[in-house]
Order: C-alpha cells, then structure tokens, then sequence
C-alpha cells in the first residue's frame, strides 16, 4: 500500500510540473490587424536625393552616387512648352542598383509583365522655381555608369510612378542604339571608369535592364496572410536569386485580401519571397522566405513583428 502511494504522490508531482512548464511555452499567435497603411513604411525608408543647382546657359556634370554621372550641356534645358530656360535651375538625383534599394524604393524591376534584371536606375529631376522642365527639342543629355558593363542585349526603360503601385516601366524605343560602350572620366572618383553611356532626351526615372525571359511566363505564385494583412498595409515583393529582379506581388487572391498574387511569373525561378506590412500603431511586420516558383505556387505566411532596423538590414543584405 505504501509503494502505490508513492507511485501515485511521484504522478501528481510530475503533473504538477509539467502544468508549470507549459506555463513558460511562448506559443506564437498570428496578428490580426484591423488598419495600416504601407504608404508610410515607403515614406520612412526611401533613399533621399542628391541636389543640385547651377546656371542653365553652362554644362553641368552631376555626380549618379556610387556609379557615375549625368552630363548637361548648356541650354539644352526647357519649360514644358518648350520655351528654352534661362538662368538658375535645380535637380534631384536618385540612383538605384541593389535589390534591397529597389524595394526600399517601391521600385519593381518589370516591364508589361516581363521580368527585367536590372542594370541599374537614375532618377533625375529637373526643375526652375519648382516647374518641371524637360529637354529641348532635338537635345540630349548624357548619363554614364560604371555599375555595369556593355551588353547588347540592354534596354532603355523610363518609369512612371502611380500612387499606391510604384514604379511601372516602358521601353522606350529610339529608332537608333542609345546604349553604347564607354571608358570615362569620372568627375567624382577622379579616375577613368569602364563602364556604359545612355543618350537620351528624356528626365525623370530611367532604368538600363535586360529581360529575362523571352515572353510572360505562365505560373502564379500566391502568399496567405492573417486576417487583416492586406495590399493597403502589405507590400510583398519576390526577389529572385543572384540576380538585381525584384517582382511586385499586387494582385489579389480569389479568396479575399489576404491572399496576395502575381501571375505571369517564370517557372522554375530561384526566389525569396519578401513580405513587409506597417500596423497604424507604428509597428512593423516582416517575414522572407526563400521559393522556388512552380505553376499555381501557394505558401501560407506570418510575418513576424520587427523593429525598422531589423527590416533595413535584411533588404541590405539581399
């Protein structure tokens, strides 16, 4: 009788301490959010232009950070009616190359559903007393980088930004090669650089890209979120491997705002997939997860509640 009572008094104990562990078990929940809004994260993030000014009637040469520059010659400036420009004129120069900077900057690397692999984006915007001018008819200017080397199979592409979407890109067709070959003095390093020059008569965003693929590939990738996450407050992006693509996910899943597609993609590609969402609280949530892309591709996702900084260096390290 006095063996069983210790059996019985050693099984209480044992189910004592096993209730105190499970006490101490941090069991993750998924977070619901009810608001949000990813304008804001974009905002905090975004890479901050270069500015300039000097007299339109001279050339100016105006450094593209970590890669090159951008030539003006004298007076090739104009009001958008075409009236030429005189006097003091102002600029804002952006340059993009990296995969982590492509997100940051909501700046999608694809042009009528084609994937392009980037080689490299400037943003240059010129203006007098805040009025956007443009290049004078039959002028051109000249923008040079040392990111990349010549490949024949490089395009031009100029970008427009839409609010809530980011950047979208068309080819811009010239009628003749606007891409070439070119060692230049680089007025910033003070060094001869190996690189390529861009001739265009066009301002604003520009991107020197290839496409990867021949066509629109045929398969879906699609991400399910937590009730809440939506493409108001999420942005999800795919950033394929070993090379500068990133892919913007927006479209919506048949079965509600929390699931979130893009069709169109390659099969077969090597990828992350990158999902950043902002709570109206300040919070932020983050989650990667590396893929390979098949046909009707769904993967089930909870982002996890991050501080800023933890977010900024993982892009950084794309």
């Amino acid at each position: 009788m006095r063996r069983h009572l210790v059996y019985i008094t050693i099984g209480v104990g044992m189910m004592l301490a096993l209730s105190g562990c499970q006490e101490d078990i941090d069991v993750f929940e998924p977070a619901e959010l009810a608001s949000g809004d990813i304008s804001r994260f974009f905002e905090a993030v975004q890479t901050t232009p270069r500015q300039y000014s000097w007299e339109a009637s001279e050339e100016q040469i105006l450094p593209v950070s970590g890669s090159g520059q951008a030539v003006i010659p004298p007076n090739v400036l104009a009001m958008q009616d075409g009236s030429p420009v005189t006097g003091m004129v102002q600029a804002n120069v952006l340059e993009i190359h990296r995969k982590g900077s492509l997100i940051r900057n909501n700046a999608a690397t694809a042009a009528n559903r084609r994937l392009l692999e980037s080689a490299g984006i400037v943003f240059l915007d010129i203006r007098q007393n805040g009025q956007p001018l443009r290049i004078a008819e039959g002028r051109s200017i000249s923008v040079q980088l040392s990111t990349t080397s010549y490949n024949p199979q490089l395009r031009l592409f100029a970008g427009n930004y839409y609010e809530g979407k980011g950047l979208e890109w068309a080819e811009l067709h010239t009628g003749e090669p606007s891409i070439r070959a070119l060692e230049f003095f680089n007025e910033s390093s003070g060094k001869w650089e190996a690189g390529i020059e861009v001739v265009t008569d066009r301002l604003g965003w520009l991107q020197l890209a290839r496409y990867v693929d021949n066509s629109p590939g045929s398969a879906t990738a699609c991400l399910r979120l937590p009730l809440g996450f939506s493409l108001k407050n999420t942005a999800a992006f795919i950033a394929v491997q070993n090379i500068d693509a990133v892919i913007r996910m927006d479209e919506t899943g048949e079965d509600g705002m929390e699931r979130i597609c893009r069709s169109g993609l390659p099969a077969g590609l090597k990828a992350e997939f990158i999902v950043i969402t902002e709570s109206d609280e300040g919070a932020y949530y983050f989650s990667r997860q590396p893929v390979v892309i098949t046909e009707n591709l769904t993967i089930n996702i909870v982002p996890e509640k991050v501080p800023l900084s933890d977010i900024m260096l993982a892009l950084e390290r794309l």
